[in-house]
């Protein structure tokens, strides 16, 4: 194979979103509120509490081995995140933690916490129908908006079986923070294709708000692009009391896209990852910025050498990944 293409600037083909509305208290024309219509299409619940705690390990894990914190740091961090998660650390304490990075991006700690009132993140998740190759457990392709209570809005596999979309909201209390699976079968109007370097990509386009909406009061939003129409569906929303401090000070929002895995080795994969990969910042007096593009200065490369390898790489914006 050759080696991976590293390009700058803009992709070879136009994204299939149109130019991003302020994220939230949308009055924008191409938005729409879905949440009613979206649920219909969801199933009846959410994968369930052990897959919600077996998310949360895997996140533990993650921090266990993040290669950017100096060891004493990273003890802190597992501290906290443990003190957090008591319930879900409590009940897997004897269980093998799962979990690593296939291939994928982290915020570096200064832009990680550079908003005020609000953060978003609008990405195109490169996801094939089933993930091939030998994935016989869970496999994620998610990200976060770099909030520590927000929403990671994800495509996720589980051995061979078509992709579902989820969102796990950080927010919420143990037990309800996985919502709602849908199923591939009923996302029809949300899928579209990117050709990006010669490669032709199924992708879904998802934006991840989280922001301030009344002094001690935050809210966490999801939308998806219906591909057709052009236009943003609000298919999910939870306000919630937290502060600035609650959002920033955490570890949880570090990790951008990535591709989170559940098993040692990986081969035989099809084509999955990120392009787009957009953000933008609300400052103290509420005011929102302009999206831009992810870049190598604001995010790290995290590869865990389980066999995924990269096709095209556009630091650090857009991806994609194969094994």
């Amino acid at each position: 194979m050759s080696p991976p293409k590293k390009q700058s600037g803009k992709p070879e083909t136009p994204s299939i979103a149109p130019p991003h509305p302020l994220p939230p208290k949308m009055s924008d024309a191409g938005v729409a509120d879905y949440r009613e219509q979206f649920a219909r299409l969801s199933a009846a619940e959410g994968p369930g509490i052990n897959a919600e705690r077996a998310f949360i390990a895997a996140k533990l894990k993650l921090l266990r081995t993040h290669p950017g914190f100096h060891p004493a740091d990273r003890k802190i961090a597992v501290d906290a995140f443990q003190a957090v998660m008591v319930e879900t650390m409590e009940a897997l304490a004897d269980q093998p933690v799962p979990g690593g990075v296939g291939y994928g991006m982290f915020y570096n700690a200064a832009f990680k916490s550079s908003f005020a009132t609000g953060s978003a993140i609008t990405w195109e998740i490169i996801c094939p129908t089933v993930p091939g190759g030998n994935v016989n457990d869970f496999l994620y392709i998610t990200a976060t908006n770099r909030t520590a209570k927000g929403v990671e809005a994800l495509v996720a596999y589980h051995g061979q079986d078509d992709f579902s979309f989820e969102i796990f909201d950080w927010a919420r209390p143990d037990g309800s923070r996985f919502q709602p699976s849908t199923p591939f079968s009923n996302l029809g109007q949300y899928l579209g294709t990117e050709t990006v370097h010669g490669v032709a990509c199924p992708v879904i386009a998802v934006m991840n708000t989280t922001y301030q909406q009344t002094p001690g009061t935050w809210v966490n939003e999801v939308r998806l692009l219906d591909v057709n129409a052009k236009q943003w569906h609000l298919v999910y929303q939870f306000a919630y009391p937290a502060t600035l401090q609650d959002q920033t000070g955490d570890w949880v929002g570090t990790w951008g896209p990535i591709v989170e895995t559940f098993q040692d080795a990986y081969a035989g994969t099809n084509i999955m990852g990120a392009l787009s990969t957009q953000l933008i910042s609300q400052d103290a007096a509420g005011n929102w910025g302009q999206w831009t593009q992810l870049t190598d200065a604001q995010s790290n490369l995290r590869t865990d050498n389980k066999g995924m390898v990269p096709l095209f790489v556009d630091p650090n914006y857009s991806w994609a990944v194969h094994s």
